[in-house]
């Protein structure tokens, strides 16, 4: 009698997944779609009310719902359809970027200002439903032996919206000012299409019983209190993510101070999408050879050599040289850290932990970035680079120093 070893199956690729490609798919146009609406809406206020300050309101009432409702929003989404989630917040989005060109022709003046302040505020809301929901059905829909590779594929998405979406935003206003919101309403009625191909429910059966919305709440923060490597991983991702605001913020006043022509402002800025790209092809063969916590090590480390470059260096290449380092740097670190969440959160709890981080991200984003322009504007480039370097050391040796940290891998199914 011989024995033979039994092979597990392999999972279907994530191109023969159907409901994955999908998905990707769908948010791949929709988000180059929500790319010519992030670049048009700011000049289109400025546009008419020729304010810097009135532009920089509503980008601060789009990113406000993240921090007011993450906590309640991810609970309720734990709680309801997550298909239904998605697929209503897309329909929502759909009619509000629409009603857009329908303000500026009905009203005028203080009124359609204010349409427009509201519109802002319910994109920011209902993308933060969008994107909860979203988040948990990748978790549901791949198998963890493929997160980092999906999480990657989506990373690409980002990284070349960020790339084409500006370019054509610009062109699509400069033929009309109401264009970029036309492309992004059909770009939305495409995602619309592709999650309703969409067959499996994305989530596992829900249980019947439910508690009152603040016992949910508390059911994620207790979940998360007792798993010290996903609390490290928010606190961690949100400092870096702050970091990366101050290198755009360092760029942007080194060109001004420097008198570099804007074209090459705008190179050295596709320097980083082109960065994001780079590390999104990278992570899956990384991921298959080094252990999670050592890549976020070699990761922060990459952070601390190059960002007090920005102190020091005033020429176009080496800004985007520097740039485009530390976005490839990031883009690893992001992808590694996304995979590992969504491979431990469990199902049910997906939407209460990722609501957590979105609330931790942008709250440190919001107080942050306004606390990096006064600083730029009153101690200048120097300073700015060593306070933020000076946590980039902090939250580096820390790591460094936490057995659990450097020992965590990737959970395999």
């Amino acid at each position: 009698m011989t024995n033979t070893e039994v092979i597990p199956p392999q999972p279907v690729s994530l191109w023969r997944n159907r409901d994955y490609l999908l998905l990707w798919l769908g948010n791949a146009v929709s988000s180059l779609g929500t790319s010519c609406t992030q670049f048009a809406f700011p000049l289109l206020i400025v546009g008419l009310t020729r304010s810097i300050a009135a532009a920089s309101l509503a980008y601060s009432l789009g990113q406000l719902p993240y921090v007011l409702l993450s906590l309640p929003a991810g609970s309720l989404v734990d709680r309801w359809p997550r298909k239904r989630v998605m697929l209503l917040s897309t329909f929502c989005l759909m009619v509000c970027v629409a009603s857009t060109p329908l303000v500026l022709s009905l009203s005028s003046g203080a009124l359609r200002l204010l349409l427009l302040y509201a519109i802002a505020f319910s994109l920011g809301a209902i993308s933060l439903f969008y994107e909860l929901a979203q988040f948990a059905a990748l978790a549901w829909i791949v198998p963890k032996s493929q997160l980092t590779t999906a999480v990657a594929q989506n990373e690409v998405i980002v990284g070349s919206s960020a790339l084409v979406g500006p370019a054509l935003g610009s062109w699509l206003y400069s033929i009309s000012r109401l264009l970029p919101f036309v492309t992004d309403a059909l770009s939305s009625l495409i995602l619309l299409s592709s999650l309703f191909s969409i067959r499996s429910p994305l989530q596992d059966e829900r249980r019947t019983q439910r508690h009152h919305l603040l016992q949910e709440v508390r059911e994620g923060l207790t979940w998360l209190r007792e798993h010290m490597v996903i609390r490290s991983i928010f606190l961690i991702s949100s400092y870096v993510n702050l970091t990366i605001t101050a290198s755009m913020l360092l760029v942007l006043d080194i060109v001004q101070q420097q008198h570099i022509p804007s074209v090459l402002y705008g190179l050295i800025g596709a320097c980083g999408g082109i960065g994001n790209l780079l590390g999104a092809a990278l992570c899956p063969p990384l991921q298959r050879r080094i252990r999670f916590g050592l890549m976020l090590c070699c990761a922060l480390i990459v952070f601390v050599v190059l960002f007090p470059l920005y102190g020091f260096i005033t020429t176009p290449l080496l800004l985007g040289a520097v740039f485009a380092a530390i976005a490839l740097s990031d883009s690893i670190r992001a992808i590694f850290m996304d995979s590992y969440r969504f491979a431990v959160v469990p199902d049910a709890l997906q939407g209460r932990v990722n609501s957590v981080s979105r609330l931790i991200l942008f709250s440190v984003q919001t107080l942050g970035s306004f606390a990096l322009g006064l600083s730029l504007e009153h101690l200048g480039v120097l300073p700015t680079v060593g306070i933020v370097w000076s946590g980039l050391l902090l939250i580096t040796g820390w790591l460094f120093l936490s057995r659990h940290m450097r020992q965590a891998t990737f959970p395999h199914e």
